[in-house]
């Protein structure tokens, strides 16, 4: 009930931030809109005069009914009637604007974004810098993002999961108009362990990577090095366990600093949500008013996110991190039947909204364009085309087909770096 509370007063706070932030950005010069917005209010004012003289005249010339009297508020004294006039006028011109923006914006704009006139019109007067982003994402993700980085960030830096301690990098290769850095969260050594719905707990990462099917994950949790799990599980304290222990200055600084917050794409449980569990990245995240965008997963992952639609990786990222996400960018396009059925033999099924069906046929219709699919928990999902297919030596477990464990080259589906560059800069609108 008290989340309840916080997460409705949160989002109050952040609707009126962003009302003033709008207000603040229609006042700066350079927009060609206020000069126009005064010329209509000069134009309105004269014509409200206007008729104002000659409904005056005609009254004082020609006889009403009694009933006129009551219908013009004479009764009322000059001063307050004037009042009361402008008062309403005032409101039903601003209400006008409102509803006229809304309209103009769902003929102009992208079907994802239909309340943001103002960032229509002050990107294009006023073009600014390309945004920071801090993603939280796997290996596979971070180099899917890296690759086209430069169209849609300023400088992009990925905070590794306390699960792939990688330390600092910083790649060569990358072109010189961008940053690209690496951060690890903390210093000292944890271990990410899970709980099972049955109550059974797997103590570490690599355990957790390994299930393929069974009973559901029923919750994430870290433990410092050399500390009893099942006392830490058992001991009183919120569902969510996230540790205060002391994270890399640099993480938190580039946390605040962040203009676009990333989370995947990524292992869920083992890339994304291990530094959810860490308090001080967890508040330091509240506190940034960044857009939060969850880029899904392409497909759900054996024994981790079996199941797992859009609403439920949005839930979660809720529930860990105690911050609403703005967007869930997600793949639409689908691929040939003898790919699926690789994926659906080790039971793996592609990350969908609740609205697309399952079926072996398309599962959306696939295009470049970001289109708007709906909202789900305060979150705005909007899908694309972010798809490519490749051929990669796979680590097979041991099964019917194959008795003993081993690699072989596959089919798989990933994050095409082009693809997904040109939907953030469509999204982000840069």
């Amino acid at each position: 009930m008290l989340y309840d509370l916080r997460l409705q007063l949160t989002q109050r706070l952040v609707a009126l931030d962003a009302w003033i932030n709008d207000l603040i950005r229609w006042s700066r010069p350079g927009l060609h809109v206020k000069r126009w917005v005064l010329l209509l209010l000069i134009a309105l004012t004269a014509t409200a005069l206007g008729i104002a003289f000659f409904l005056v005249d005609v009254y004082r010339t020609q006889p009403f009914p009694d009933f006129v009297y009551y219908l013009t508020l004479q009764f009322i004294d000059r001063t307050w009637r004037g009042a009361l006039f402008l008062f309403c006028g005032l409101g039903l011109s601003g209400f006008a604007v409102f509803q006229l923006n809304r309209s103009l914006v769902s003929a102009v704009q992208a079907p994802y974004s239909d309340e943001r006139l103002v960032d229509l019109v002050y990107n294009y007067r006023l073009p600014q810098r390309l945004p920071t982003v801090v993603t939280f994402a796997g290996h596979r993700g971070f180099v899917a993002l890296q690759a086209r980085s430069f169209a849609f960030a300023h400088r992009l830096i990925a905070i590794s999961s306390v699960t792939e301690q990688s330390g600092l990098i910083v790649p060569g290769q990358l072109p010189p108009q961008t940053g690209e850095t690496m951060l690890m969260p903390i210093r000292g050594s944890v271990e990410l362990c899970a709980e099972l719905q049955h109550g059974t707990i797997l103590e570490s990462a690599d355990a957790i990577r390994a299930r393929r099917s069974g009973v559901p994950i029923k919750r994430v949790f870290l433990v410092p090095e050399n500390q009893d799990k099942q006392r830490i599980l058992s001991a009183p304290g919120p569902f969510v366990r996230r540790l205060s222990m002391p994270v890399n200055p640099e993480v938190l600084s580039a946390i605040r600093e962040a203009d676009i917050l990333l989370f995947g794409p990524g292992s869920f449980y083992l890339s994304v949500i291990p530094n959810l569990l860490l308090q001080p990245i967890v508040e330091a995240l509240q506190v940034n008013r960044a857009k939060k965008i969850l880029v899904a997963n392409l497909m759900t992952e054996p024994g981790q996110t079996d199941g797992f639609t859009v609403t439920d990786f949005v839930r979660a990222i809720h529930l860990y991190g105690g911050f609403t996400l703005d967007y869930v960018l997600v793949n639409t396009a689908t691929a040939d039947r003898s790919v699926q059925e690789q994926y659906a033999a080790v039971l793996a099924e592609p990350v969908l909204h609740e609205a697309a069906p399952r079926s072996n046929g398309p599962i959306l219709s696939a295009g470049s364009q970001l289109r708007r699919l709906a909202m789900t928990e305060g979150a705005v999902v909007v899908g694309a085309d972010l798809v490519t297919k490749m051929t990669e030596q796979v680590s097979v477990a041991p099964g019917l087909s194959r008795p003993v464990a081993g690699a072989e080259r596959l089919v798989v589906l990933r994050h095409d770096p082009n693809k997904l560059a040109a939907a953030l800069v469509r999204l982000l609108g840069v």
